[in-house]
């Protein structure tokens, strides 16, 4: 996740800091300037071990559903925006016929709008205008379509296999093909009726290589050979895909000089290079517009979904959460109400030798802050634990689905989890403080 309550990550971790710091250091001061009182507050943390545990149980119930929440967002953004990664690639922008949706993902697109071919001529005037704005360094025209595939050898069939067919000269810019050999696997060398497959593919059919595969692509069903099992990450899909040369593809399907999409590669890695997609659109509408194409942002347009995913989760275990978390107050508020009480003796006879009644305030802020730290710092780390259990929770829901849940805290949600809930607890601490010393002198006496 990016934003929290709509506020940027690093801007809510930089601010909550700050209150802290700020909270801390006001205590502190206090501290140097009452010492006696600082530490009438805190020798009771000692003297009974187990009742201190049992109300840092309480502060803590808040900062658990906050970290629980903030982890299980992180979790399922990473998973979505790493299966957009892993789907794009290095490709940041596709550039198809107006109207239309590339053929992206793992279901097939489906509607005769879906796919439309274009002259692969206008990929040289796309390159200028590309080249020429500066944030671009890959062009690459492109074929991508959902077939099924049959292997004839275990005689499984998978009706979404993607298939992927670039121009094997231009795939610079746009990632690396490793083979099984760890070696990098040349697309522009494969032979023609030869066919590389990926991982999952090859799971998915019970393939090996040197099997022989049965293609359906354009009503048409092509016998085609598998060279290598490769890896490659921008193939259209995060799941089973199958890489061919452009060219042999085109022949195949009858389209010779057609594409259905040209792949952009903006200025920058996987995930920095989608920063560019703006600036790259305007740069290139002059030259797309006349000729009725347009340049789709992709990346962009999936790691928002992805931020969204995160934060939409966040916000519904927070809104579940948040009476866990009003009953955490409550609970804070009454053990220190419990607390004078137990104490009431004592602190009466400090009011009636002249004690004053900001020193007693005091005397319970100290004790609060310390137990208020360190109810925080355990709540953290286990509201992450938590988190893993819910994570686990929702893999196993979407074990039948294509999204892969790949756990993920990031330390700014564990530090936004701690600041607030030391806040959160901080501001209950202190008005308890307030409201239970009200103790006059004549009630001391009494």
């Amino acid at each position: 996740m990016h934003s929290v309550f709509g506020i940027p990550v690093g801007a809510l971790t930089v601010i909550l800091s700050v209150l802290v710091g700020l909270g801390i250091a006001l205590i502190a001061a206090l501290a140097v300037r009452n010492l006696v009182f600082f530490r009438l507050g805190v020798r009771n943390i000692g003297r009974r071990a187990g009742r201190s545990a049992l109300i840092v149980v309480g502060p803590m119930l808040a900062t658990t559903i906050i970290a629980a929440a903030l982890g299980t967002g992180d979790t399922m953004g990473r998973s979505v925006r790493s299966g957009v990664l892993s789907t794009l690639g290095n490709s940041d922008e596709w550039i198809t016929v107006k109207g239309t949706m590339p053929d992206v993902g793992n279901a097939a697109t489906t509607g005769t709008a879906a796919v439309q071919l274009f002259d692969q001529r206008v990929t040289a005037n796309v390159d200028r205008a590309a080249r020429d704005s500066g944030l671009v360094d890959g062009v690459m025209p492109a074929i991508v379509r959902t077939v099924a595939v049959q292997d004839e050898t275990s005689r499984q069939t998978e009706p979404r296999v993607k298939l992927f067919a670039p121009d094997p000269a231009r795939l610079a810019g746009f990632g690396t093909i490793t083979g099984s050999d760890g070696r990098t696997a040349q697309l522009g060398a494969l032979a023609p009726g030869s066919v590389f497959f990926n991982g999952a593919a090859a799971n998915a059919l019970g393939a090996r290589r040197g099997d022989t595969i049965a293609v359906l692509v354009a009503g048409r069903v092509f016998p085609l050979r598998i060279a290598d099992v490769v890896r490659y990450r921008g193939a259209g899909t995060d799941s089973s895909a199958m890489l061919l040369p452009l060219a042999h593809v085109q022949r195949a399907i009858g389209a010779v000089g057609k594409v259905d999409a040209i792949l952009l590669s903006n200025r920058g890695g996987e995930s920095s290079g989608v920063s560019h997609t703006d600036a790259v659109t305007r740069a290139l509408a002059t030259t797309l517009d006349p000729l009725g194409l347009q340049a789709q942002p992709l990346k962009q347009d999936g790691l928002k979904a992805a931020d969204k995913s995160g934060s939409a989760f966040m916000s519904m275990f927070s809104t579940f959460g948040s009476f866990s978390i009003a009953a955490g107050i409550l609970l804070i508020f009454l053990i220190f109400v419990m607390l004078a009480a137990e104490r009431r003796t004592e602190m009466g006879v400090a009011r009636a030798i002249g004690t004053q009644r900001g020193h007693l305030v005091q005397t319970f802020l100290f004790e609060g802050a310390a137990y208020d730290l360190l109810a925080a710092a355990v709540g953290a780390l286990l509201g992450v634990g938590v988190s893993l259990g819910m994570v686990a929770g929702i893999g196993h829901a979407f074990a039948s689905e294509s999204l892969t849940i790949q756990y993920s805290v990031r330390w700014q949600s564990v530090l936004i989890a701690y600041t607030m809930g030391v806040l959160l607890t901080f501001l209950v601490v202190a008005f308890s403080a307030w409201r239970v010393s009200v103790l006059n002198i004549v009630t001391a006496v009494r």
